[in-house]
């Protein structure tokens, strides 16, 4: 069984600041009793515990995390490390601003709603440097642009309709010029034609699809004006004031665990599916493609090492979250002096 990733919209994808309310003031549980245990100090050297809140279910989109905690990459940095599953009954962002968990992640303009109304959060890295939204074709009638779409039936979620709407008028197509086909988030009507194209994640349906043999052909929102920094860890502001080099220290970690990742990501892929997610009933080789997916994302010509806060994506984060009605400003939602404290 796949388990998608399109439920979390309703808490880290694109949505107005009045449709995250209700997930970030919601009680959540802190999954406790599902945590993975901490990685053992080695040599008996004084760790400290920490707790990272996933964004998701343990899959391998954390694939990272999951090379960084086999490899003693945390140990080596005096990090105990646990962490708790996400999911579409989660709030990522209620349980850091609680205390309940160091670090947690999600997607810029979750981040960035919460912290409109009032948690005292921020983002310290990101791990997507572009956002993964896209436009799902068939490889044998691909659609490789906005403009191509006109004319054609595009499947849009409900879900995604405020950032489908946000491409259009940056793209200046008007809505007459296509016909939106209500769907799900499954890429079935793609696969057997009810649709010319449908807007999915790059990193979920396409891997999906290609894992059943279908050839499948996409474009990035982000390469038509659509600039979310995604994937982003985020920390409260007394942690990041409190305890810097224990967040140093985790993002260092990780940003090794990602470097193996993009050098081979099979070893990553067989700890999600056979450790770390192994209750999941992962399909790896579904799981292996969105590892690929994934790596395209996470460094570009611009970010050559994961986790990062370039100024220009943080400003075209800004621009792009007053576009769907989130007003902030890059000093009021990213720090970058955790960053700044790593070197590798």
């Amino acid at each position: 069984m796949f388990y998608s990733r399109r439920d979390l919209l309703r808490i880290g994808g694109i949505a107005t600041a009045a449709g995250l309310a209700a997930p970030l003031l919601a009680a959540c549980s802190s999954g406790d009793d599902t945590a993975a245990p901490a990685a053992s100090a080695s040599g008996g050297k004084a760790t400290e515990k920490m707790t990272f809140q996933l964004s998701w279910l343990p899959t391998t989109e954390f694939a990272g995390t999951w090379l960084a905690l086999s490899k003693g990459y945390f140990t080596a940095q005096g990090i105990d490390l646990a962490w708790l599953p996400g999911g579409p009954n989660a709030s990522p962002a209620t349980i850091v601003a609680s205390g309940k968990a160091e670090v947690g992640m999600l997607n810029a303009d979750a981040i960035a709603t919460a912290r409109t109304q009032g948690a005292p959060i921020k983002i310290i890295g990101a791990l997507l440097q572009k956002s993964p939204f896209c436009i799902l074709s068939k490889a044998e009638t691909p659609i490789n642009s906005p403009q191509e779409m006109i004319g054609k039936k595009i499947g849009v979620a409900a879900a995604n309709e405020t950032a489908f709407d946000v491409m259009l008028s940056l793209n200046n197509i008007k809505k007459s010029q296509l016909t939106v086909v209500p769907v799900q988030f499954d890429p079935a009507p793609v696969a057997n034609g009810e649709v010319d194209g449908q807007i999915v994640y790059v990193t979920n349906e396409p891997p999906t699809l290609e894992a059943r043999g279908i050839k499948t052909n996409t474009f990035l929102l982000a390469d038509f004006g659509f600039g979310i920094l995604s994937d982003c860890f985020f920390a409260t502001e007394q942690t990041i004031a409190d305890k810097p080099d224990l967040l140093a220290g985790f993002l260092s970690a990780t940003r090794r665990g990602w470097l193996d990742n993009l050098a081979d990501p099979q070893p990553g892929t067989d700890l999600a599916v056979g450790t770390y997610g192994k209750d999941q009933g992962l399909d790896a080789g579904q799981q292996l493609g969105e590892s690929k997916a994934m790596n395209s994302l996470i460094v570009t010509p611009d970010v050559p090492k994961p986790i990062d806060l370039p100024d220009a994506a943080m400003n075209t984060t800004i621009d792009t979250l007053k576009k769907v009605g989130i007003t902030i400003t890059a000093q009021d939602l990213f720090s970058k002096d955790i960053l700044a404290k790593i070197s590798t």
